[in-house]
């Protein structure tokens, strides 16, 4: 008899309460080998929502993974003296097959557990257990995890054997003649074709009850205080980031432009401008680098409910809410224990992992609107707790506000921050800069998006000061065709509020000086600023080897690459740092070894 192998260890507070919710049966009860007998699952709605939650809380065991391989295997991160033999492997780039970070096996795990998912909701949906529109969603949800997976898989692997099947066992997997492995491009094409093919479901859940009017069987609820419409994967960006990789750059920037403007499907009415379109605000009640008197910098607004900080500090209900698009909880109270306090906490946890010397030299080689000579969002992202530099982002649900101390050692709760407003616009920004198709039109849209915003790039008087007219009506606006169509109109006579006119880029967000005007027609010049800026924004977050890899692929220019992560180890101190660099200008050797 086949069985499913999702084990009840990996629950989080909400994956248990939401088995309970959806179903009155407790689908997966442990048995002996914990395993889980199939024969009376999958028998309705209830059931494959059971089943898409209990693939969730089996993800939630690669958090750590997805963020030391591709943080610690780029630029901004390093290996403390706390580190052992592994970390360090993967930090000078000399994984070897027994390195337990470098084992595809957790990823396949999952992705057999969704494969087996998928086929029994085509078993429910062709024998009446469950609705055509239920199975889109659910369908949908579970493929895309999968091709989630799959993505990582080629970013780290390179060439690896992709599968759609159930079967009983990873060790199925090593038989290369019926499972061979396929390139990263095949890869990217294959996950396109499944995820791009118009029959996916790719908008967020709505909260409607089912059609008997007796129960919610939609996957959008609130259980406990956690909201689930974060919890899901945007399959919207997922499909963006495959077209980006891709080079399908138009396309790309469709699915981003959609997400972007999420925010005006909101009940919120006060998020219709903000929500996703990295808006400026005034710091008590908005995300950006602000400060109460800007002479001082002293008065920097930095706590969980205001300023910069509340991206990753903010409690549910909050305005974090407004700036991630995928996020998953770690409960005190249930496993996986959140992992990222022991990653990068020195009190509480094993402080494994801090920032790179480079990274906080990034940092200081921007100037504020003020003239401080350094990037604000440094102090937010990396502070000194017991003379040593700590990687915040993921420990601010887990600290006092104030000593950022852990409000207990025993008790780890947190968030895996997986994509948020910042990525989807900054990778937005990218794809435009490279759409052939609208050339220097594309590179001054990206700039808009990265920089200073639309509103101000085509209010007709950009980069020089000057008046504007009264009537904004044929200004402020970009006149591109779809899906670069963006309005920022703020007239007062007509009265008109575009639906991006608040919208500055990550850059003005932070407080920072523009860029330079000349960067608005070098394409070159400014994919390499928004590279930057991905940098100095998404730092520690899980993007960063996969950003540094796209665009030296794109360029076919190793260097880009190799550079970052030899200035890395230089400025660490590493005496390899000259050996990688040789190792990383071969773009075989950026794969780590495959073996199941």
């Amino acid at each position: 008899m086949k069985k499913i192998s999702i084990k009840i260890v990996y629950k989080t507070l909400l994956v248990s309460t939401l088995l309970t919710t959806f179903s009155c049966k407790k689908v997966f009860d442990v048995k002996p080998q914990d395993q889980v007998d199939i024969t009376n699952n999958y028998r309705n709605v209830y059931d494959a929502n059971a089943a898409v939650i209990g693939i969730y809380g089996q993800f939630q065991t690669l958090a750590d993974r997805y963020i030391i391989l591709n943080e610690l295997r780029a630029d901004l991160m390093s290996p403390t003296a706390n580190a052992d033999q592994y970390l360090r492997q993967l930090n000078e780039h000399a994984e070897t097959t027994d390195n337990p970070w470098a084992d595809p096996r957790p990823f396949y795990k999952i992705i057999l557990n969704c494969n087996d998912a998928m086929a029994n909701f085509d078993k429910m949906v062709a024998d009446g257990r469950m609705t055509s529109s239920d199975y889109q969603q659910r369908y949908s949800d579970v493929g895309a995890i999968r091709s989630w997976l799959y993505l990582q898989l080629g970013i780290q692997f390179g060439s690896v054997p992709y599968v759609t099947d159930p079967l009983t066992s990873i060790d199925d997997l090593k038989d290369a003649s019926k499972f061979p492995k396929i390139s990263f491009d095949q890869l990217l094409t294959n996950l396109i074709a499944f995820m791009g093919d118009g029959k996916r479901y790719l908008d967020v859940y709505s909260t409607s009850v089912s059609t008997t009017g007796a129960t919610n069987t939609s996957l959008n609820t609130t259980v406990d205080g956690y909201a689930t419409n974060l919890f899901f994967i945007n399959k919207r960006c997922l499909l963006g980031d495959l077209y980006l990789w891709h080079g399908d750059y138009k396309l790309a920037s469709a699915q981003y432009h959609y997400v972007c403007e999420l925010g005006s499907l909101s009940t919120n009415g006060s998020w219709l401008y903000d929500q996703y379109l990295v808006q400026n605000g005034d710091g008590n009640n908005h995300v950006d680098i602000y400060y109460g008197n800007s002479t001082d910098e002293r008065t920097l607004v930095d706590n969980n409910n205001g300023g910069w900080r509340a991206i990753f500090g903010g409690g549910v209900g909050t305005l974090t809410g407004q700036e991630w698009i995928w996020s998953i909880p770690f409960d005190k109270n249930f496993l996986p224990q959140d992992p990222f306090v022991n990653l990068f906490s020195n009190t509480g946890g094993s402080y494994l992992l801090t920032t790179s010397q480079l990274a906080l030299d990034n940092w200081n080689s921007q100037t504020q609107q003020n003239g401080l000579p350094y990037d604000a969002r440094k102090l937010i992202s990396v502070r000194t707790i017991n003379g040593q530099p700590v990687i915040m982002k993921q420990l601010y649900y887990n600290v006092d506000a104030t000593s950022f101390l852990p409000t207990s050692v025993l008790q780890k709760q947190g968030r895996w921050l997986l994509y948020r407003g910042a990525t989807n616009m900054l990778h937005f920004a990218e794809a435009a800069c490279n759409d052939a198709t609208l050339g220097t039109s594309g590179v001054k849209l990206a700039y808009a998006l990265t920089n200073v915003g639309v509103t101000r790039v085509y209010d007709n008087t950009w980069p020089a000061a000057s008046s504007l007219p009264t009537d904004r009506t044929n200004i402020e606006q970009t006149f591109l065709d779809a899906p670069y169509n963006l309005d920022g109109r703020n007239g007062e006579t007509p009265y008109y509020r575009g639906l991006w006119y608040r919208q500055v880029g990550s850059r003005t967000r932070a407080y920072l000086q523009p860029l330079p005007a000349a960067l608005a027609s070098d394409k070159l010049g400014m994919e390499t600023a928004i590279i930057d800026e991905d940098g100095l924004e998404l730092a520690f977050e899980g993007q960063r080897w996969g950003d540094l890899m796209r665009v030296a692929l794109r360029r076919k220019d190793p260097a880009f690459l190799a550079d970052k992560v030899y200035n890395k180890l230089l400025r660490d101190g590493n005496g390899n740092a000259a050996a990688v660099r040789t190792k990383l200008m071969n773009t075989a050797n950026w794969y780590m070894p495959f073996k199941l």
